[in-house]
């Protein structure tokens, strides 16, 4: 770190010499025309001469007029937007600051250099170089603070950002930790259903459990799982519902649409299929009905669960389920999705949209 401190130091003290040797020779290349248009009887070494040892007692006072203003006032009024009162400063020190060079004009110019009396234009000509110098120093002062503003600005959001990113990633996988076990609950009380009756249908669902819990295990632990293996496992998991009811349920699938090669959060649809069946079929004793619709549009989604319900379970949509679709569909597809669900007396519709 003292290092790279002492880089920099030393790489802006080099930058301020050839800035100040810049102002010097240009000075200087003033001063000189000015002495051989005024005094031709001179030589030009006798002009030169001049001109140099003039810069060399008056500039100091320039770069020190400078340097209060960009490394003292510039800070401290400037950078805190507190502009008036940097804005009069800056003009009060161009004003008042040539008056100071009256002590050397008498004590050192004019005994040692050459006759150079105080005077109105002398004045107005020490007020335009304390400006030449000062603008150039100033611009750079104020574009290379705000772009260092800039920066740490953008560290903080990028900071932010990556935080947030972090949060959200612990949030799904935290989300996704929760699916399998309510899943495998739900599916193993079915199980445990069908055990007790001892129906011929138990070794079956054991199968298709055990191929879902596959899918589950393996493909499911990625961010996006491929379309095609997430439409297969709603199949799957509605003919493992399908053996728990007789012929009075009612269920219409339909997928259209070319869902190849494209992916799909894991688990997001399936939520809403478990919904209808735990919350409809399996508590209406009447006729119970579930129709599924997936359509795929170009990179569209539209998903939409009917169900029949009982008319005294209201419930259906404050279950950790329906709440966790909520909330990684917030998470995994901000301003890609649009979610709405319609429970009425007896029956209850999702209507989900997501732009894959």
């Amino acid at each position: 770190m003292n290092m790279h401190v002492l880089k920099v130091f030393n790489k802006t003290f080099l930058y301020y010499i050839i800035y100040w040797l810049f102002y010097f020779i240009l000075f200087v290349s003033y001063r000189l025309s000015i002495e051989t248009s005024y005094f031709p009887e001179n030589s030009f070494v006798v002009s030169l001469k001049i001109s140099v040892l003039l810069n060399l007692v008056l500039l100091p006072f320039a770069i020190l007029a400078t340097h209060l203003v960009s490394e003292i006032i510039l800070p401290i009024f400037f950078l805190k937007k507190r502009l008036l009162i940097f804005s009069l400063m800056v003009i009060a020190i161009t004003l008042i600051g040539p008056m100071f060079l009256y002590f050397p004009i008498k004590y050192i110019v004019e005994p040692y250099i050459i006759d150079w009396k105080v005077s109105l234009p002398n004045y107005f000509a020490g007020s335009m170089k304390l400006v030449y110098c000062m603008v150039p120093l100033l611009w750079y002062k104020v574009s290379t603070l705000y772009k260092e503003n800039e920066l740490n600005y953008q560290k903080v959001i990028n900071e932010k950002l990556e935080s947030e990113l972090k949060l959200r990633d612990t949030e799904l996988k935290l989300l996704k930790s929760q699916i399998h076990p309510h899943f495998l609950f739900n599916t193993l009380n079915n199980l445990y259903s069908l055990s007790l009756e001892k129906s011929e249908k138990t070794p079956e669902i054991i199968i298709k459990l055990s191929d879902l819990l596959s899918y589950i295990t393996y493909d499911c632990n990625s961010e996006k799982v491929s379309l095609e293996k997430e439409v297969d496992f709603i199949q799957s998991y509605i003919e493992l519902e399908k053996l728990r009811y007789d012929k009075t349920l009612i269920i219409n699938t339909s997928i259209v649409g070319d869902y190849k090669n494209k992916f799909i959060a894991p688990m997001i649809l399936h939520t809403f299929i478990e919904n209808s069946f735990k919350h409809g079929a399996s508590k209406d004793t009447g006729n119970p009905r579930i129709d599924i619709n997936l359509t795929l549009n170009d990179n569209w989604l539209n998903f939409n669960v009917f169900n029949s319900k009982v008319i005294e379970d209201d419930k259906s949509v404050t279950g950790i389920g329906i709440e966790n679709a909520k909330r990684r569909l917030q998470l995994i597809y901000p301003n890609r999705h649009s979610l709405e669900i319609v429970s009425n007396r007896n029956t209850f519709n999702v209507f989900l949209e997501i732009q894959l």
